[in-house]
């Protein structure tokens, strides 16, 4: 067997389906090397005006991916590859490509050709079972398996994964091949290897700090050493603060390197007194062995006083941090279990304070989780029994005078609570799986409202974890033909700061109720990092400036320039143009000048109830008729 010495990192891809073929692209742009820069438009200009720089791609960690969509076009591919002398080092197969050869089979002559190269069984169903698959394949420890629907992190890890074994792999291969005498030295090469993999096992890849588990293997000795110093090792939990939104705006690439100052950070704010790792995502641990925890509490909080700096983008460092106290109330004998659990109710409440804060475990920490635990129970039992309400507030055409539409607000009155805020109930509804029943009981009784007043349309707030079931779509078109509800009167707003970057299934399902004649609008634009991706991809009627733009009309300078570019945003991409939280005259009128479409707000109408929306409507339909 002749395995090649050069390392050009290579991946086929085949599947019958163009569009999946155009997802791996998409998965793996920022890991390619680019060979031609992007041309700008219209849109990249506008979106600088509001958000920056368009990001830079991360390094590439392939050389070049080629993409075909039968078994026989792959097996050739690898055959020409191999003849060429430059061959793969993964290929992903799809199992069903009619009408050719199935995956099986193409996998089977791969190997063949290339028995060093990794395969990568890609279904959603098969029909064969693995043992089937690789007796036929054969070499089983460069055979893997991947189902749909797939993740895109996980394709991501998985490629960059085999390519570099298959690197590391021709490399090793070769050497040996080229010094069989010196074997003693290759021996010593690969226990090195050996030495490297287990400290890797024990290490995040990206940050080289320590992961799970390192952060097990290394708590009990610092422990047991700060023990010995009359105390215990604390634990803190750290994560960066609205992180998803670095990724989503700027890219993976943008996102990596801010984990990674923040890991050098850590690390240099720990220096002797512990040590730092990370847990994953955006998810640091820190254990600290000295009793001067709140010298290194004070140098880890001042680490957001410097912002990072990259590429032309500045973007914050804030971060919530929970921590468990070694030294506290049997904080020196518990183990890192229970310091875990108590720094990550004590993240919880730190995330809860708005962010940006730490917080230390408290005994009455775990009453609070008990109340939100009773108070998930309430609602849940609220919304069996209809204790919730819907308030409206209308929205006004540009010169304050006729309503357009209505937006339905959720309100829930506690029996012995009182009123309790929607950002409360909601959150608690998204952490106990409740958000499926609530989202449905608000359609159920907005579609009912809306029969009232046929004339204006009804807006209707949606949680991107409501998309997450399958048959949302589906739902909503038989919600509303039991209401009788025409859905080009039905407009749902989807808030900026719940977009995420894998929004596939939305994708499908928001295109389903599109289709039905339902409207979309993107709530509180502004206010996030969305990008001018998320207006195009989704297909928007309507954006919503967010109020705190509005409201800063009234006090800062100059603060009309950043409305006018939203404004021609959305003029550039046919969308309607709403301002919310308007609140006076000389707001009214620059969201006139600049071109707004509509309003909402204190200044025209309260929210209100469904009885007080038919009094207004009623008043403007006698105005009219008394005016004609």
């Amino acid at each position: 067997m002749t395995i090649p010495t050069h390392e050009t990192r290579r991946i086929l891809i085949c599947d019958d389906e163009a569009g999946i073929l155009d997802a791996y692209c998409r998965i793996f742009s920022d890991l390619v090397a680019q060979t031609a820069d992007d041309g700008a438009s219209d849109y990249d200009a506008l979106s600088a005006d509001l958000f920056g720089d368009a990001p830079e791609h991360a390094a590439a960690v392939i050389d070049e991916i080629v993409t075909c969509r039968q078994g026989e076009e792959a097996v050739e591919a690898v055959r020409a590859a191999k003849a060429a002398g430059k061959p793969f080092g993964v290929v992903f197969l799809d199992v069903r490509m009619p009408p050719g050869i199935d995956g099986v089979e193409a996998a089977r002559q791969i190997r063949a050709l290339e028995p060093v190269i990794n395969i990568v069984i890609v279904t959603g169903y098969s029909d064969h079972r693995p043992t089937e698959i690789a007796s036929k394949v054969g070499t089983v420890d460069r055979l893997f398996y991947l189902v749909k629907p797939f993740d895109a992190d996980e394709v991501r890890q998985m490629a960059t994964t085999l390519v570099n074994r298959w690197t590391s792999d021709s490399r090793i291969a070769g050497e040996l091949a080229a010094q069989v005498a010196a074997l003693e030295t290759l021996n010593e090469a690969l226990r090195a290897s050996e030495a490297s993999a287990h400290d890797a096992a024990r290490r995040d890849p990206l940050t080289r700090l320590l992961n799970r588990t390192g952060l097990r293997e290394h708590f009990d000795s610092v422990d047991r050493q700060a023990r010995d110093n009359g105390a215990g090792a604390s634990l803190l939990y750290l994560d960066l603060d609205r992180f998803k939104r670095v990724n989503d705006t700027y890219g993976h690439g943008i996102g990596d390197r801010l984990i990674c100052e923040v890991a050098r950070r850590l690390s240099n704010a720990v220096a002797q007194d512990g040590f730092a790792a990370r847990l994953g995502g955006d998810e640091f641990a820190i254990v600290c062995g000295s009793p001067r925890l709140d010298a290194v509490l004070g140098r880890i909080l001042a680490m957001a006083d410097e912002p990072f700096l990259t590429d032309g983008h500045v973007l914050p460092v804030s971060f919530s941090v929970g921590y468990s106290r070694g030294g506290d109330e049997g904080g020196g004998g518990i183990d890192l279990q229970e310091h875990m659990r108590r720094a990550d109710v004590a993240l919880y409440v730190a995330k809860e304070a708005g962010r940006g804060v730490a917080r230390p475990f408290d005994p009455d920490l775990d009453r609070i989780f008990l109340r939100d635990q009773t108070l998930a129970r309430d609602l849940k039992a609220a919304i069996d029994g209809n204790g919730l309400r819907l308030s409206y507030q209308p929205l006004m055409c540009i010169d304050g005078k006729r309503v357009t539409g209505v937006e339905a607000l959720l309100r829930w009155d506690h029996d012995a609570h009182g009123l309790i805020s929607p950002e409360i109930f909601v959150t608690i509804a998204e952490k106990n799986g409740l958000m499926g029943e609530l989202g449905e009981w608000v359609l159920r009784r907005a579609f009912e409202d809306a029969r009232a007043w046929p004339e204006v349309t009804t807006s209707i707030n949606l949680s991107v974890l409501q998309f997450a079931k399958p048959d949302f779509a589906e739902t909503v078109l038989r919600l509303a033909g039991d209401m009788q509800v025409a859905a080009e009167k039905v407009e749902f707003e989807i808030t900026e700061t719940a977009m995420t970057n894998d929004i596939a299934s939305l994708l499908v399902q928001v295109e389903i109720l599109r289709e039905a004649g339902f409207r979309f609008a993107l709530d509180d634009f502004g206010s996030g990092y969305a990008s001018i991706g998320y207006l195009s991809r989704l297909n928007f009627h309507k954006l919503k400036i967010d109020r705190s733009f509005v409201s800063a009309l009234s006090t800062k300078p100059d603060s009309d320039r950043m409305i006018r570019s939203i404004v021609s945003l959305g003029a550039a991409m046919g969308l309607t143009i709403t301002a919310e939280g308007v609140e006076d005259v000389i707001q009214h009128d620059i969201l006139k000048a600049v071109g707004c479409h509509q309003l909402q707000g204190f200044l025209f109408h309260r929210p209100c109830s469904r009885s007080e929306v038919e009094a207004i409507l009623h008043r403007e339909t006698l105005a009219r008729e008394d005016a004609a």
